[in-house]
């Protein structure tokens, strides 16, 4: 496949352009002869640039940004922090012909980039059908996988461009404490594999309240073998609600807070070595979030389960929250159209603690007001979505990279 130099959506503001570069722009409608005429470069471009949006209540894009699609729960590994209690297939999952169906869908509505989950995808008997033709469709895709179907079979028929592989590691001895069939010796030796084979690969980490120093080995490894890497907080939903003690608590903001800012300058560097990748796609989000001030799932981002249902992330997924319909009985343009009113109502001032908290205001940005997480923690989805190791950690950093240790 070619990539495209440049990848064109209409929005009602304008256009949304994704440069094979890299970057990610709204521009307004005068572009359009540019376009048009086939003479626009990102540098004639940037003049036009907008740097505000105009926002309607319930705001959303034409279509996702990212749509995560779970192909399968089925997985072979019984992880204990695992968000969608995976193991066993989904009642009625989508039919090889109707994964292909909804691909069609979501190209046709514009969707950028797709991030293929499980369950563990590569359990599919049709993983690779289903990969190349969301390849063969353009997307900018990542495999979210834990790797250990990797083999050297498998990556020589993985695609070479705008197809990144992230597997799940979560620290050294602590990765099978929480994976119990995995170990991190198994998934360096599969990364290396990806490594020798000049397949770009990411490492997905679950911070937890004993693995943040090992995490640190994980980014040294990281950072010599030139690997992506990534880690968000162990959150208590699907599996992971029976195993509460892994939270991170306040005994770890040191560790945490090291590691963000070394992720930080690695992730700036790594930045530079592709083009258009699905974080890129994902920072774009927060970006909306920010500007917006509200959430950016059912706005900029959706989430298909294998069964073809519809939510706007991972976590409302989990836990069953703002279900927006079935693609077996209406089209993904008609469920991002209309069903997901109720989410988009939220904003960053529906949350009762936000007005007097000082993390919701400059130069913080605070990622926690989401409603689901708000009623996990208090019971009331307009609550605090943050745990204090969250909270403290974000004021740490940002405190930090405001005004450096000298």
């Amino acid at each position: 496949m070619a990539v495209p130099d440049v990848r064109i959506r209409k929005e009602d503001f304008g256009y949304i352009l994704a440069f094979a570069t890299g970057e990610i722009g709204f521009y307004p409608d005068e572009v359009a002869p540019m376009l048009v005429a086939g003479t626009a470069t990102r540098q004639s471009l940037e003049p036009y640039r907008l740097r505000r949006l105009p926002v309607q209540d319930r705001f959303h894009l034409s279509a996702p940004l990212i749509v995560w699609f779970e192909i399968t729960r089925d997985c072979n590994l019984p992880c204990k922090h695992c968000y969608v209690e995976a193991g066993r297939p989904r009642r009625d999952e989508l039919s090889t012909e109707e994964v292909f169906a909804v691909l069609d869908q979501l190209k046709a509505a514009g969707v950028f980039a797709l991030v293929l989950v499980g369950g563990e995808p590569m359990s599919r008997p049709d993983f690779l059908p289903i990969l190349h033709r969301a390849h063969d469709l353009g997307f900018v895709i990542s495999i979210a996988t834990n790797g250990t179907y990797l083999t050297q079979e498998i990556v020589d028929q993985l695609p070479r461009e705008e197809c990144i592989v992230s597997i799940s590691v979560d620290g050294t001895s602590q990765h099978q404490e929480l994976r119990l069939k995995s170990t991190f010796a198994d998934i360096q030796e599969r990364l290396l594999l990806l490594k020798r084979n000049d397949i770009p690969a990411a490492l997905m980490c679950t911070q937890t309240d004993r693995n943040a120093g090992e995490l640190h080995e994980v980014l040294t490894f990281a950072e010599d073998n030139g690997f992506f890497f990534g880690s968000t907080p162990f959150s208590p939903i699907g599996r992971g609600r029976f195993f509460p003690q892994y939270q991170p608590d306040l005994s770890t903001v040191d560790d945490a807070t090291a590691l963000y800012l070394r992720d930080k300058a690695h992730d700036t560097a790594m930045s530079e070595t592709v083009g258009l990748c699905v974080t890129k796609f994902l920072d774009e989000c927060h970006r909306i979030a920010q500007a917006t001030r509200r959430e950016f799932c059912g706005v900029a981002m959706a989430y298909v389960l294998s069964d073809g249902s519809v939510y706007p992330c991972s976590i409302c997924a989990s836990t069953g929250k703002f279900p927006a319909g079935n693609l077996r009985a209406r089209s993904f343009a008609e469920v991002w159209a209309d069903s997901f009113d109720e989410i988009r109502d939220y904003t960053f001032d529906s949350g009762t603690d936000c007005p007097s908290c000082e993390l919701s205001r400059e130069p913080y940005y605070c990622t926690s007001r989401c409603p689901v997480m708000g009623e996990v923690h208090t019971g009331d989805p307009t609550g605090c979505g943050a745990t204090p190791f969250v909270k403290a950690s974000l004021k740490r950093r940002t405190d930090l990279i405001a005004n450096p240790v000298r």
